[in-house]
């Protein structure tokens, strides 16, 4: 069984090109220690949880890879901004290549990965950061074996409220929010770059959910509420869950989802 783990965008900015090899997004991330494992299944197509699912970027690696069917099991939730699209993508990808001793490399695996998820735009980013683990800066756009990153370790306990969902394929096909995000990811990433710290994360992702308009008046509430309380909040993308450090327990007091996870230095295990 393959474990891949769930990737956390604090802000980005797209790039869209004629390749997926090419395509990808700028921005900062971190993996955490909880996400998605994969196991090859005897059963035809995409089971999550138990059930069978529609799953086209997932559908998409077993059929390049010649795969019948996998068994997926995701302990954060489906798109809220946890990047499971592209660690089902990837953990499938391995388990399958492995499986089926295919001899293919890791960032082949991962690389096409990152394709299924360009072609069915579930995911620009989030393949590149669980390929590396830690908290992941993107500087460069692209598949994980072109994208250039910069890595930091860090060890802490991140607070999640997840409060609903965003619909990705709708932002990153709509031309105007993308440029808008564009400006304001490339500009917060030279920010972050100057003063790479963990507050900082935080701090510029409250930035660019803000000035995006990608925050509602729920999530914005929730950040001020931990802020006010002393801690650092910001916003998952692309998910409508906050994200928290030193909360002090003011999140559970908004509807909705909680839990904690540990910030992981290592995206995969198999």
């Amino acid at each position: 069984m393959t474990f891949v783990s769930a990737s956390i965008t604090a802000f980005f900015s797209s790039k869209i090109s004629d390749s997926p090899e090419t395509t990808g997004s700028y921005g900062v991330g971190f993996t955490i220690d909880k996400g998605v494992r994969a196991e090859i299944s005897e059963k035809e197509g995409v089971y999550l949880n138990g059930e069978r699912v529609d799953f086209p970027t997932v559908s998409y690696v077993l059929e390049k890879l010649g795969g019948r069917g996998v068994e997926l099991f995701s302990d954060v939730p489906i798109s809220s901004g946890f990047g499971v699209s592209g660690a089902s993508a990837l953990a499938t990808a391995i388990e399958v290549s492995m499986g089926k001793n295919l001899g293919h490399s890791f960032l082949e695996l991962a690389d096409l990965a990152h394709e299924a998820e360009v072609v069915n735009l579930t995911g620009l980013g989030d393949v590149v950061t669980q390929s590396h683990g830690g908290i992941v800066v993107r500087i460069s756009p692209g598949c994980p074996s072109r994208a250039k990153v910069v890595r930091y370790l860090h060890r802490a306990d991140v607070k999640f409220l997840v409060m609903g969902t965003l619909p990705t394929r709708d932002i990153l096909s709509d031309e105007i929010k993308r440029k808008n995000i564009n400006r304001l990811g490339k500009s917060l990433l030279k920010d972050f770059l100057k003063k790479p710290l963990m507050d900082c994360v935080f701090e510029l992702s409250k930035k660019f959910a803000v000035e995006s308009g990608l925050a509602d008046e729920d999530v914005i509430d929730a950040i001020e509420a931990v802020e006010s309380a002393g801690g650092k909040a910001g916003m998952v993308m692309l998910g409508k869950t906050v994200f928290a450090m030193d909360d002090s327990g003011v999140l559970e007091e908004f509807r909705g989802e909680t839990f904690t996870a540990r910030i992981a230095s290592c995206g995969l295990s198999v």
